[in-house]
């Protein structure tokens, strides 16, 4: 066998070890950057889908309403601020900040990695001339599209309000 053979033989040979190399590589990546295709809860979150939907029209009906800027917003800054809205009480109707429980979850659509859910607690809600008002501090780790969803309840009634904002 000629010089030239043995050398095209050990050229290939060191072809085709790097391209499994590479090849088991990015198979690892991708394995260890792996997400689940479903939601973990998407069961328990259906069961009772309609339900919500129904409580949710009641309260929209009677006249509750959660308003804010973040709702106005089409961006939001990137890093540390405070979210602030306002749960608009209906004439005749009372609510006290003991008896609402709310949730804040912010949301990145490609990603289940930075997906962040925040109790609102009683000391971060004041009642003020027939309104209750929100404010919580947030923490925006990285820019691209975002959804920050609000989610109360106060006895049956639910309360629920969303706003899709790009991050700078």
């Amino acid at each position: 066998m000629s010089e030239s053979m043995k050398t095209a033989f050990w050229l290939i040979g060191i072809f085709f070890a790097l391209l499994t190399t590479g090849l088991g590589y990015t198979l690892k990546l991708a394995l260890d950057n792996a997400e689940p295709i479903l939601d973990e809860t998407y069961y328990e979150k259906g069961l009772d889908y309609q339900a919500h939907i129904d409580a949710r029209e009641k309260a929209e009906a009677l006249g509750f309403k959660i308003e804010g800027d973040v709702f106005q917003a089409d961006t939001l800054a990137r890093g540390k601020q405070t979210l602030d809205w306002t749960l608009t009480i209906p004439e005749g109707q009372s609510l006290k900040p003991e008896d609402v429980s709310f949730t804040l979850k912010l949301d990145q659509p490609a990603t289940s990695r930075y997906r962040q859910s925040v109790e609102i607690t009683a000391a971060d809600i004041k009642s003020e001339n027939g309104r209750l008002m929100f404010s919580k501090e947030i923490t925006i780790p990285r820019p691209g599209y975002w959804d920050v969803i609000v989610d109360g309840k106060a006895g049956e009634l639910r309360f629920h309000r969303s706003q899709r904002v790009g991050v700078e």
